[in-house]
C-alpha cells in the first residue's frame, strides 16, 4: 500500500464494499484464507467467534464497522504507512504497539499508526466504527488546510475524548458515510474522494495534539483497575455479577470502582453491565445460529426476565424493538 510495495491481491485488494459474518472457527479460517484485508484474525486465540464486519477500502482510505459478541485478536499482515482511528460504541479494545499499549473505550477514540502495531484485541460485546487513512493522503490534506509544506503531520494524540463537539461531529460523519456506503454495491468514484477529503480535514482539525504531561499529571486512560473490571464483566456477562466481586478483581473498593466508571466511561458499573448484556442480546437476535430461539429466550439468557423492561431498554439503545431487529435480520 501507500509508502510500501503493493501487497499481493490475495493479501490486500481494493474493495468497494465488503461484508463478512463469522459464526464458526471454519468461517474464521476461510475469512483469513480469502484475504483482501490488511489484518488477519488470530485463529488460535479465538473461541466460538461471532464477528460481523462491513466496510469499503482503497489505497488512500478505508472505512468499516465491526460488531462482535465473542471478541477477537487481529494482527497486521504487512507494514504500511497507515493511520487508523476507531470510535468504540460498546465494549473496549486494546492496541498492543511497539511503543506501548493504547486502550479504546466508548468515551475515548483511538488513533494508531499501522507500522507501530503488533496486534489488536477486542473484548466481548464489542462494537466500533473505524477509518484508516494513508499517511500520504493525510499529509496532502494537511498541506491543503494550512498551506505549509514541511513534509510532516501534526503529532496527534493516541486517544481523544469523544465528548467534544468537534470529535462528536467527526464520529457522526464517519458513521454516516459508513452507513451510506453499505447501501451501495460499490461506492461512486465521483463521491468517495470528496467524502475522504472531508473526513481527512475533520480528523486533522478535531483530533487533539499529543501533549507530554508532567509525571505527576500522567493518567492511565482507562486505568489498569478499570481494564481488569471491564475484562471481568465481559467474561462473566451470562453469570450473576456483584459490584463487590468486580471491585475485588479490580483491586479497589466499590466506591472507587463506581468513581472510576463515572470518570472514565461516564456511566455507572450497572449501566455498563446492562448495555453489554443488551449488546449480547442484540448480537443473538441478529445471528442466524440463534434463529430458533424466541426473543424471550434470548432476553432471559442475558438476565432480562421482564420483557417490558427489556423491550424499552433495547429500543432506547438500538432505536427499534427486538422483534423489528429479528425481522430485519431474516430479511438480509
Amino acid at each position: 500500500m501507500t509508502g510500501h510495495p503493493r501487497p499481493d491481491p490475495v493479501t490486500w485488494r481494493s474493495q468497494g464494499r465488503f461484508v463478512a459474518s463469522i459464526a464458526s472457527m471454519r468461517q474464521l479460517q476461510l475469512f483469513n484464507d480469502r484475504g483482501g484485508l490488511a489484518i488477519g484474525f488470530d485463529v488460535l486465540r479465538s473461541t466460538m467467534p461471532d464477528i460481523a464486519i462491513a466496510g469499503s477500502q482503497n489505497e488512500a482510505f478505508s472505512l468499516w464497522e465491526t460488531r462482535s459478541s465473542s471478541g477477537f485478536v487481529t494482527k497486521p499482515k504487512f507494514n504500511a504507512q497507515l493511520i487508523t482511528i476507531r470510535f468504540v460504541t460498546s465494549g473496549h479494545v486494546i492496541y498492543r504497539r511497539r511503543s506501548g499499549d493504547v486502550d479504546g473505550v466508548p468515551t475515548h477514540a483511538t488513533l494508531v499508526n499501522f507500522s507501530d502495531l503488533r496486534e489488536v484485541q477486542a473484548f466481548g460485546a464489542f462494537g466500533a466504527v473505524s477509518g484508516t487513512f494513508s499517511v500520504e493522503a493525510l499529509m496532502a490534506a494537511q498541506v491543503a488546510l494550512t498551506g505549509i509544506r514541511d513534509g510532516t503531520l501534526p503529532d496527534l494524540a493516541p486517544t481523544a475524548p469523544v465528548a467534544t463537539p468537534a470529535m462528536m461531529a467527526l464520529f457522526l460523519t464517519l458513521q454516516r458515510v459508513q452507513q451510506q456506503i453499505q447501501g451501495l454495491d460499490s461506492h461512486d468514484d465521483l463521491t468517495f474522494p470528496l467524502l475522504k477529503e472531508i473526513l481527512s480535514y475533520q480528523l486533522l482539525s478535531a483530533w487533539p495534539r499529543r501533549v507530554a504531561p508532567a509525571p505527576s499529571q500522567a493518567q492511565d486512560i482507562p486505568s489498569r483497575s478499570l481494564r481488569r473490571a471491564l475484562d471481568y464483566i465481559a467474561a462473566n456477562l451470562s453469570r450473576a455479577l456483584t459490584l463487590a466481586d468486580i471491585a475485588a478483581v479490580a483491586g479497589i473498593s466499590v466506591r472507587s470502582l463506581q468513581d472510576r466508571f463515572r470518570r472514565d466511561l461516564g456511566r455507572t458499573p450497572v449501566q455498563v453491565i446492562l448495555e453489554l448484556r443488551l449488546a449480547q442480546a442484540h448480537r443473538d437476535l441478529m445471528s442466524p445460529t440463534k434463529a430458533s430461539l424466541s426473543v424471550a429466550d434470548i432476553a432471559r439468557s442475558w438476565g432480562f426476565v421482564h420483557m417490558g423492561d427489556f423491550g424499552q431498554r433495547y429500543r432506547r439503545q438500538y432505536g427499534r424493538t427486538p422483534t423489528e431487529t429479528r425481522r430485519a435480520s431474516r430479511a438480509l
